[in-house]
């Protein structure tokens, strides 16, 4: 059986006009279609507005076996306030860890809360860009 990445480790600091943001819940989310799962977890960033979460692994016998086309969807949404800000949209098309982004470089974010959610180089979406 493969050992498959669903979605690598990430962290990353929440920030309002350069200051960090305590107390915020950023919720993780992923989707995984080859086995219709789901699942969701959150952190609340510290006194610096930092936050961090484990890499999600999973295997399947037919997966490691069977070609296809890898599709799990990845969000983060930060919620201060009651607000919701979408702080990373993604579709990842592989299981490496990082694969998410080119270069293998792990997932180091900085999430500015003023910014508008936009596409970036790499092709995700929203308010928190790669460090």
């Amino acid at each position: 059986m493969a050992r498959m990445v669903i979605f690598s480790a990430v962290s990353g600091k929440v920030l309002l006009d350069g200051k960090p943001v305590p107390g915020a819940t950023v919720e993780r989310e992923f989707r995984w279609v080859w086995k219709d799962e789901s699942g969701t977890d959150s952190a609340t960033t510290g006194a610096g507005g930092e936050f961090s979460f484990a890499k999600i692994e999973r295997s399947s016998l037919l997966g490691s076996l069977l070609p296809h086309e890898p599709v799990i969807r990845q969000t983060l949404t930060i919620k201060v306030n009651g607000k919701s800000y979408e702080g990373w949209l993604f579709n990842k098309h592989s299981y490496e860890d990082n694969g998410e982004v080119e270069g293998k470089k792990p997932l180091k974010l900085v999430c500015r809360l003023e910014a508008a959610p936009s596409r970036h180089a790499g092709g995700y979406y929203g308010i928190c860009e790669l460090e």
